[in-house]
């Protein structure tokens, strides 16, 4: 199996600085792989123009592949463009066409247009123009001797977009075909054991695993696609031993899963948050078109608020606490009829780092579903720091979710019969 090589260049003085995070290369170097490309070096670069053009002329010499992203912006540190002309002996070209669209929007937006707008229409000789449908700076694709150069902006929002439009472009004749398996509920050691025979049963198939605290463990299958009917094969038998323990796969996260099964089925949903906050419902109104399943949520943060809004009765929290299976089994059935939801999830919990208590310590949270024929409640002890308790109280918040809607699914058909 032959990979072609590629190297990522991430721009700007704040990736430097370690003011911002470099997701880009993240998302990019998962997204070659699949595409037929072995991400050899991911490079963080300052907004120098001399460093720039020396790393760009060594990346040309040994890659297949150069992906830049960032400084394609207005301004005078925004120096990509320069430097990877200088880089390929190429001038500077101004698209009048690129300039005049981009003062036409700066004027539409801002009320004004600085001369610096018409930078970003600089375009190197050769180069194809990227639209950019989010914001101002268009990127640029070039052939050089064989090899693909692709100038990307620096704002995610902005560059994916443009990289999906062209990654089918780019793909070498040798990609690669994957399926991911995400699981929750057994441990990353079990999995690996127990289903070892199915899992190995392909040498051509690679498998690798990723343990993650907020996403549970996920298998991943590669191979060239000339085996991809064998990996669908290892997948299909995989999923089906596992069982409930799969929640997703492939691109679709957990919210995803449960957005469509309240979506195909026309049901609806709502949730009652105390120590998440929000971040649940946050997470779920991500996904278009959730309005049509989502009915809202209350983030009852306070025990007045319990109360007063969800009507949990003040004696199940002096007798049992806010953290308690009791008390989000009232907060879970008294929200889904305050909103009138067909189904509901409650979440209480003790976050940390302070306010856990011997019997229930820090990390301690609480889980209900209620449905119009069932309730279901749970409790699981977290490890780690406040954002990681929280997190992962988001995910197992969805779980729940999942795994009550599809056991009042499967009461449904049965009551059919």
């Amino acid at each position: 199996m032959y990979l072609r090589n590629a190297i990522i260049f991430s721009i700007g003085n704040e990736l430097v600085e370690g003011l911002i995070v470099d997701t880009n290369s993240k998302y990019l170097s998962e997204k070659l792989k699949a595409l037929g490309y072995y991400v050899v070096r991911i490079e963080t670069l300052p907004d120098k123009l001399d460093i720039l053009v020396e790393r760009f002329r060594a990346g040309l010499l040994e890659a297949d592949l150069l992906i830049t992203t960032g400084g394609l912006g207005p301004t005078e540190d925004d120096l990509t463009r320069e430097a990877m002309a200088r880089a390929l002996g190429r001038k500077l070209v101004t698209d009048e066409k690129i300039a005049q669209e981009l003062v036409e929007r700066a004027l539409k937006y801002y009320g004004k247009a600085p001369e610096s707008v018409k930078k970003q229409a600089m375009v190197i000789e050769g180069a194809s123009v990227l639209n950019n449908p989010v914001g101002t700076a268009p990127g640029q694709m070039l052939q050089v001797n064989g090899k693909i150069v692709l100038l990307l902006p620096g704002p995610p929002a902005e560059m994916i977009p443009i990289f999906e439009s062209i990654a089918q472009t780019i793909k070498s004749d040798d990609a690669l075909y994957t399926r991911r398996i995400k699981t929750l509920g057994i441990p990353e050691a079990v999995l690996m054991d127990e289903y070892k025979d199915i899992i190995y049963s392909n040498p051509n198939i690679t498998v690798a695993t990723m343990a993650s605290y907020e996403r549970g463990v996920e298998v991943r299958l590669t191979g060239s696609i000339t085996v991809k009917e064998e990996i669908d094969r290892v997948a299909s038998e995989l999923l089906n031993a596992l069982g409930e323990h799969v929640y997703a796969t492939d691109d679709d996260s957990i919210e995803d899963v449960v957005y469509k099964l309240l979506n195909e089925n026309n049901l609806t949903i709502s949730f009652a948050e105390s120590c998440t906050g929000g971040m649940i419902s946050s997470k779920f109104v991500d996904i278009p078109g959730v309005s049509k399943v989502y009915k809202g949520s209350v983030v009852a943060y306070s025990n007045e608020i319990k109360s007063s809004v969800l009507k949990v009765p003040e004696s199940i929290i002096n007798t049992y606490g806010a953290v308690s299976e009791e008390c989000v089994e009232s907060m879970a059935e008294n929200v889904r009829i305050l909103l009138n939801s067909d189904f509901s999830v409650a979440v209480s919990g003790t976050a940390g780092p302070t306010g856990g208590t011997e019997k229930k310590p820090v990390g301690t949270v609480c889980f209900a579903f209620s449905s119009n024929s069932f309730t279901h409640t749970i409790t699981h002890h977290l490890r780690g720091n406040r954002e990681m308790i929280r997190k992962r109280s988001t995910l197992l918040a969805f779980d729940i979710a999942r795994r009550g809607i599809l056991k009042w699914l499967r009461q449904r058909e049965v009551s059919k019969e």
